[in-house]
């Protein structure tokens, strides 16, 4: 939707409706990189939300693994901000999406920024490691405290973190929104096959050591077995030295990243999803998967307890329980019955939170209230 431009550089909100600076990053990296927090942020971005309100997008950087040096990303944020600060004024609300503590100081500081202006401020956070800096350093816990009493509302994916940010927030302002899909159908039958597929970055904190791992112990019992590992990272390199070391390069396929369309059709073609990640918010890839009726085996970690239902929306271990995985990938290959009720259950389960349509109207009626309590008001636009 076009954007009105004043004499100061900001957009002029369209008449009806309220005008929602968006900060996120939307769209993938020039290598074909992306995140889960960016794809999410796609989705909603180009959701009917667009039509609901009026978006206006303030572009952040591409996702990078590993992420460029603090120098480089302290002046990025710092020209951030100034665009940010320009902008706001045309602004009755900010949706302001968040990840690790290091985005949270400079996306915080936005909301702090927002609130102080009289606008509504309404803060996405889904960094799988937020818990784990919050208890190493006093400062993240104090800064995220502000940050949280600066939000009308914080939307986060799922129990867990509702139980997590209630610990330094008014669990009154705490949302659960799942992050949004437009989904597809499910898979088609096929043959039972031996075909695991892991997609996300290529790094020691998602687990794809861990995969190799896996894998290796799964092909005692069935020697047929393959993984397809979709994705690239810090990591690629020795990834594929160890998958040369211990003679698996037969059974290993690396892809790199791919688009949207060929990660469903190797989904399709696959017969368990393996993702055995260190911390996780809530993971885009266990949602595609699981959409696409692929049992899924992952690590009990973020919210995917509160997504896969163990033994009957899929299977949990605890991170590093290579041979509990093995264990629940063999059982899933031996009973292709379980797995495809697994697979069944698990995407009736994404289709109920995680459709884009549902997702989005949970956001409009957020911004909506978030307007009004910052004395904005709806402008006499429709709310979903």
């Amino acid at each position: 939707m076009a954007k009105l431009i004043g004499t100061n550089g900001a957009a002029i909100s369209a008449p009806g409706k309220l005008h929602v600076l968006f900060v996120a990053t939307v769209g993938v990296g020039s290598d074909g990189a992306t995140g889960g927090q960016a794809v999410a942020a796609t989705a909603l971005f180009q959701s009917s939300l667009s039509q609901a309100v009026e978006l206006e997008l303030l572009s952040t950087a591409a996702p990078r693994v590993p992420p460029p040096s603090l120098p480089r990303r302290a002046a990025r944020a710092i020209a951030r901000l100034s665009r940010f600060v320009v902008r706001l004024w045309a602004a009755d609300v900010v949706l302001v999406f968040a990840a690790d503590a290091v985005s949270l100081f400079e996306k915080g500081l936005m909301c702090i920024v927002a609130r102080l202006a009289r606008r509504g401020v309404v803060l996405h956070v889904s960094g799988g490691n937020v818990p784990a800096q919050c208890e190493r350093q006093r400062v993240v816990r104090t800064w995220l405290r502000w940050v949280l009493c600066s939000a009308h509302y914080v939307c986060v994916l799922s129990a867990y973190w509702t139980g997590f940010f209630s610990r330094y927030g008014e669990p009154s302002k705490i949302i659960e929104v799942s992050n949004g899909f437009k989904l597809g159908g499910p898979s088609l039958p096929r043959p039972p096959g031996n075909r695991l597929a892991f997609v996300g970055w290529v790094t020691r904190e998602k687990g794809v050591f861990e995969a190799l791992d896996v894998l290796a112990e799964v092909r005692i019992l069935y020697p047929a077995t393959t993984l397809t590992v979709v994705g690239g990272g810090r990591d690629l390199e020795a990834f594929t030295r160890a998958v040369e070391a211990r003679g698996l390069t037969c059974a290993v396929r690396t892809t790199g990243w791919l688009s949207n369309g060929e990660v469903q059709r190797i989904l399709r073609d696959s017969d368990v999803f393996l993702f055995p990640s260190h911390f996780e918010g809530l993971p885009n890839a266990v949602v595609e998967a699981m959409a696409a009726g692929l049992p899924v085996v992952a690590t009990r970690v973020g919210g995917v307890p509160d997504l896969i239902r163990h033994g009957q929306s899929g299977f949990l271990a605890d991170v590093g329980d290579v041979v509990g995985m093995a264990k629940m990938v063999g059982q899933l290959l031996a009973e292709p019955d379980l797995a495809r009720e697994l697979g069944r259950r698990g995407r009736d389960i994404v289709l109920e939170r995680c459709d884009i349509e549902r997702v989005w109207r949970q956001y409009a009626h957020v911004l909506h209230d978030a307007a009004t309590l910052a004395g904005r008001g709806d402008r006499g636009g429709e709310r979903a």
